[in-house]
């Protein structure tokens, strides 16, 4: 087992649980049901994110590099 993996992994699920069940109105109990759904919502949108972010780059990159090629 990595545990340079694991034990973050083990802390971010711990943490997406405790928040989940705070700023919802499920219980611990019940946030610990949907936690794997929660783990699953909350990678899907940082995925996005990365995902947006170097679209993002890269259209700023091919941009600069035709107006360098213009002048």
């Amino acid at each position: 087992m990595n545990w340079r993996i694991t034990i973050p992994m083990i802390f971010a699920v711990l943490v997406i649980w405790v928040v989940g069940a705070a700023v919802t109105k499920f219980s611990l109990e019940q946030m610990a049901y949907l936690a794997p759904v929660a783990v699953v919502v909350v990678g899907a949108t940082i995925g996005l994110v990365m995902l947006w972010i170097k679209v993002i780059r890269e259209s700023r990159r091919e941009r600069r590099a035709r107006r360098d090629a213009a002048v």
